[in-house]
């Protein structure tokens, strides 16, 4: 039996133009559009600190370090198990959603040759994310995978994902630097004073930040966070940054660390003290401290990879390829420069949280907010995915971006995403189409046309 809607929400939506979005049912079938492809640009799941464990461990004074991840991620930065099961979760949800608008088969069939296409960055974590994806959406089939196969660069360092440290271009250094300090209101006394309270929970759950010292045979008696130094640097790519091991730097990095930790399901109570030991920041962060201490993480993706022209840099070769993919959609002609077959109708890139930060900002600064995250946090495996449709009567264009992440719990417990329990599903305005919800297709392309680098691009020609 249909349950009668509740009177509230139907009003919100209606109060914030997002009915059709959040309150129907069937979305997609509903809204007098038809879906024909879908982009998404994922960062990669739940993964261990990048840092080596000697180097982490220098953040803290606690006997047991930084966890040890069980295998495969006991190597710094690869992809968990339990990474790679939250994004097969995520990946059979796609499929059920997307199967039930009709871009995707049904389980029981596999979809035509080439309409599937995933493509990940050279990195284990992005690799295994991506096959994580394609288990979770082909896997059950008669042909695993349905013979789709991740494709990734063979070169060292992927120009369309990390376009920044090809070489390619260069990133505007001085442009960036102005946005910083207007960021930074001027000084990092300013920034320290309003983050003060995240930076003592910080400071109090690793009882030390100061890496000269800690962890050495005769630690100090005590060391504080606020000590480490706070100056900017220019790092190889020519981006603003805060300098390796400063202390922001060092708090983003920990503060991430923590919620990945969380993620993975890691206990964060009666905590072992045995050095290696797995726990969520040793069982010393204080009820909502999770929360609220990844502010700083999310502080330093606008400190670096939303300023204006490293955010151009890094975005540019994917939202070309977006803009490709869709156009070989309408006109079904292969463009030699687009990654994607012709016919592809579901295309990934699993990327990072640099990328996905980027390209928020590219598109005029878009935002958003998921359960059990800070604002514009790009959490584990969560993807900006873009949806292009045509409306049926008057067949317009038009692209929809969502923001799609399960939630932190979700993660953590290991919830089966499906139409009855799905990820969270976010729609988001985009800025570069005048805040629209729904955003002309031409209005996209030409925006993209006129903002890419196009010193930055790969082609056909240059692609190695």
């Amino acid at each position: 039996m249909r349950k009668s809607p509740n009177v509230g929400v139907v009003l919100a939506c209606l109060l914030a133009g997002l009915l059709f979005y959040a309150c129907g049912e069937n979305e997609g079938n509903s809204d007098n559009t038809e879906l024909l492809s879908v982009v998404a640009i994922s960062r990669h799941g739940i993964r261990s600190q990048t840092s080596p464990l000697d180097s982490a461990n220098l953040d803290t004074l606690r006997p047991q370090g930084f966890p040890l991840w069980p295998t495969p991620a006991e190597t710094p930065g690869n992809l968990s198990t339990v990474g790679q099961q939250n994004a097969a979760r995520l990946g059979a949800w796609y499929r059920d959603f997307y199967a039930a608008q009709g871009l995707l088969p049904p389980r029981g069939s596999c979809p035509a040759a080439g309409t599937v296409f995933v493509y990940a960055d050279v990195f284990e974590r992005t690799i295994q994310t991506a096959q994580g994806y394609l288990d979770g959406m082909f896997q059950s089939e008669a042909t695993p995978d349905c013979g789709v196969q991740v494709v990734h660069s063979s070169e060292p360092v992927d120009p369309y994902i990390t376009t920044a440290y090809t070489g390619l271009c260069s990133v505007d250094t001085a442009v960036d630097q102005a946005a910083f300090n207007t960021a930074i209101g001027g000084s990092t006394a300013a920034l320290i004073t309003k983050y003060t309270g995240q930076l003592q929970t910080l400071q109090t759950v690793t009882e030390c930040c100061q890496p000269a010292a800690c962890n050495q045979s005769s630690p100090p008696a005590s060391c504080s966070l606020l000590e480490l130094p706070t100056e900017v640097s220019v790092n190889p790519t020519g981006a603003v940054a805060y300098a390796a091991g400063s202390l922001f730097d060092v708090a983003n990095s920990v503060t991430e660390d923590f919620e990945l930790q969380y993620a993975q399901g890691m206990p964060d109570t009666d905590c072992a003290t045995t050095q290696g030991a797995q726990c969520v920041g040793w069982g010393a962060i204080p009820s909502g401290g999770l929360s609220d201490m990844t502010k700083l993480h999310v502080l330093d993706m606008d400190l670096t990879n939303r300023l204006p022209s490293i955010a151009q840099v890094t975005s540019t070769n994917l939202m070309w390829q977006l803009a490709g993919t869709m156009e070989q959609t309408l006109t079904g002609v292969k463009n030699l420069d687009i990654l994607a077959p012709a016919a592809s109708k579901f295309t990934l890139f699993v990327a990072h949280d640099d990328n996905v930060a980027a390209i928020a900002a590219f598109l005029g600064g878009v935002t958003w907010k998921a359960e059990g995250f800070q604002q514009n946090d790009p959490g584990p495996a969560g993807a900006l995915v873009f949806e292009l449709r045509k409306v049926k009567q008057g067949g317009q264009l038009i692209v929809r971006l969502f923001y799609v992440i399960a939630t932190l719990d979700q993660m953590r417990n290991g919830t089966a995403l499906t139409l009855q329990t799905p990820p969270q599903r976010i729609p988001l305005a985009i800025p570069a189409c005048n805040g629209a919800l729904d955003c002309p297709y031409d209005q996209l392309k030409t925006f993209i046309t006129n903002n890419v680098r196009q010193d930055c691009l790969v082609t056909s020609a240059s692609a190695p």
